[in-house]
């Protein structure tokens, strides 16, 4: 069967994937409005919003780099193991789920 690697590879917006994109956008839009929330509060420097600013610039051209070296998605990948992957695995029996529609206790 033939493939075309055009259509299988992920979407790819200034050399990285439009997910990991994305994900770096959302980072540097939370972190100026974090900043500016809490610049109402005390005064801070703006040696911070440019320290902000290029490990912003330095994560996009990291991401550059490991989208070419490792694996598609590396970046959702490693994000899914860090914070949402449970360490260990349940064994046992599996809950059955509390419905509303048991007759034993809707009876009147």
């Amino acid at each position: 069967m033939r493939s075309y690697k055009s259509i299988e590879r992920p979407a790819q917006v200034l050399g990285m994937n439009l997910q990991d994109l994305g994900i770096l956008v959302g980072l540097f839009i939370g972190s100026v409005l974090l900043l500016g929330f809490l610049g109402m509060a005390v005064k801070i420097p703006r040696m911070v919003y440019l320290m902000v600013i290029l490990s912003e610039i330095g994560l996009l051209l990291g991401l550059r780099y490991l989208t070419r070296t490792q694996a598609p998605g590396f970046l959702m990948g490693w994000l899914s193991y860090t914070f949402i992957q449970p360490r260990r695995l349940a064994v046992g029996p599996l809950p059955t789920p509390a419905h509303g529609k048991n007759t034993q206790n809707n009876r009147v």
